[in-house]
């Protein structure tokens, strides 16, 4: 696919000066982007049998890796070599703040070049853009809890209206979990849930927590099994093998990702994949959009002429190219985020052999608070069990003293779990993004003033309700991210129904457009503590849906 001429894609170049000449077709709808809300919208317009040309960066894994995750594909784990297992388990550090950015099976691809296409001036923010085929779809812990109708009163669009997209989305994503309590708050949207084993820390935390259901409940806890983006067998009937390598990349690909679904269009016939092509602005002329870019590697200009645009680039490129686009120069628009935070916890009792136990590593139970005393939204707690990358952390933060502490350590592991929480965007902080006419984008973070007190409520309920979850939060050691850190965020187009400067409709078209619409969490009113990129497909795929906005 990488390979793809770039003639393909309606853009012919001519003339002395390399000046570009659009081919045009009448009936061209373009996607900007391959990740989660991208492919979303891809396939909510060529299920309504149009098609669809996407136009992405599209970075993908090195050749020298996509070999070795190709023949681990192909065998047992107990068949692996060892240089192959420690090829993929690069570049990951762990420490005591946790894993300071993920990689996908060693490699930094899904993040490569973007100083080079997207500079900027960040202080004290933790998102960054992906340029990689997939977008953060590559590197993503797989969570897939959709948010709350009622938390949605900001939304220009009816509580249910999302419903009917998150069970479409789910038609093509595989899901793991249960029919277990979340459900009666989050409807599972499918009946095809999968049954992903449990880790043993995982299964005896379920069962304290059912033999608490009732107090549990009484205290504002909802509990369940996690509802993770995953498949238990691939395509070719591979099964999960429990290898742990959940946090590195799958090697079975079972862990959902847009580039799969992005392979199956373009395999079908009902997407042209436009790979190498950084979009930099647009512009609608005469019924038509005009999309200007450039070619990632000459910088050649090419253009682009589509009826219809669906700009799903994440919301640090999307917001830029609007804002280039317009000639918003000096203008800051505010990004909202919800507060991510990481809270270990002690069980009262341990499980023997956690490092040597086949499982996988990613998020194993999912916890909701719900307390109005907190917050007038719920708290999404999600709860690993034991990794690889906890060890890492603890030999990290002794250092030299490790093997002297090794004992010490392995009795910790037993009992050691880790909260990754979000917050609502209400109580968290927020971003300000200006672009200046060089190109640069400058980022300010700037925490919110309800996140600690609320956070420190929420580790004293914790504390106080620790027999009921026969765990104990270890609250000095709390760490809080910095506005962007768990890559939960969006807003800087909001949709409204009656849009004003820098906002969209409930189309996603920014205010003075027709055919040009935002699909990504750019155009999130607010951000639910809940996980976001079930969230973010769904509302793309309801915007591709529209028969307005389809036509």
């Amino acid at each position: 696919m990488n390979g793809m001429n770039l003639e393909q894609c309606t853009t012919r170049r001519s003339g002395p000066h390399n000046s570009v000449e659009p081919l045009r077709d009448p009936a061209m709808i373009c996607v900007i982007g391959s990740g989660p809300a991208g492919i979303a919208a891809a396939v909510a317009l060529t299920r309504q049998g149009l098609h669809v040309t996407i136009l992405d960066v599209g970075l993908t894994l090195e050749p020298t890796r996509a070999l070795t995750v190709g023949r681990m594909a192909g065998q047992r784990p107990v068949q692996w070599a060892d240089e192959d297992l420690a090829s993929v388990q690069e570049n990951m550090s762990a420490g005591i703040s946790g894993v300071p950015l993920k990689v996908s099976f060693g490699s930094d691809f899904p993040y490569r070049d973007a100083e080079r296409h997207l500079p900027r001036r960040a202080t004290d923010v933790g998102v960054v853009p992906s340029f990689g085929q997939g977008g953060l779809g590559n590197v993503w812990g797989a969570a897939a809890l959709p948010c709350l109708p009622d938390e949605l009163n900001e939304w220009p669009i009816g509580p249910g209206e999302l419903g009917p997209h998150f069970a479409q989305v789910l038609s093509f994503v595989g899901l793991s979990g249960a029919a277990d309590d979340l459900a009666e708050r989050f409807p599972t949207y499918t009946d095809r849930l999968e049954s992903l084993p449990a880790s043993r820390q995982a299964e005896a935390l379920l069962r304290d927590l059912r033999r608490n259901q009732q107090p549990l409940r009484a205290q504002g806890f909802v509990f369940g099994r996690a509802r993770l983006a995953v498949a238990r067998r691939n395509a070719g009937g591979h099964p999960c093998e429990r290898c742990g390598l959940c946090m590195f990349g799958c090697p079975y690909g079972l862990i959902y990702n847009p580039a799969t679904t992005l392979r199956e269009l373009v395999a079908q016939g009902k997407v042209t994949y436009v790979p190498g092509v950084l979009v930099t602005r647009f512009a609608e002329r005469g019924g038509e959009v005009h999309i200007e870019g450039r070619d990632r590697v000459t910088g050649e200009k090419t253009l682009h002429v589509a009826t219809r645009l669906y700009v799903a680039g994440g919301v640090l490129c999307s917001t830029k190219l609007y804002l280039e686009s317009i000639g918003a120069y000096g203008h800051e628009v505010v990004m909202r985020d919800s507060q991510y935070f990481l809270l270990p916890m002690l069980r009262y009792s341990g499980v023997r052999g956690v490092s040597d136990e086949g499982l996988h590593t990613l998020s194993q139970v999912f916890l909701e608070v719900f307390d109005p005393q907190l917050s007038a939204n719920s708290i999404h707690l999600q709860i690993y069990t034991y990794n690889e990358l906890y060890r890492r952390a603890i030999a990290a933060a002794l250092g030299a003293a490790y093997p002297a502490f090794r004992s010490v350590s392995a009795a910790l592991l037993q009992r050691m779990l880790l909260i990754q929480g979000y917050l609502h965007s209400d109580l968290s902080g927020e971003i300000g993004l200006t672009l200046h006419r060089d190109g640069t984008l400058d980022l300010h973070g700037r925490r919110g003033p309800q996140t600690r007190p609320v956070l420190k409520k929420l580790i004293a309920k914790l504390h106080r309700h620790r027999s009921l979850l026969r765990a104990v939060p270890l609250g000095p050691t709390m760490k809080l991210g910095e506005p962007g850190r768990g890559f939960h965020c969006g807003g800087t187009l909001p949709m409204r129904r009656k849009p004003g400067d820098f906002e969209t409709d409930p189309l996603g078209r920014p205010a003075g457009f027709e055919r040009v619409h935002l699909v990504d969490s750019t155009v999130f009113p607010t951000i639910t503590a809940s996980t976001i990129t079930l969230t973010v497909m769904a509302n793309a795929y309801r915007i591709g849906a529209h028969e307005e906005a389809g036509r």
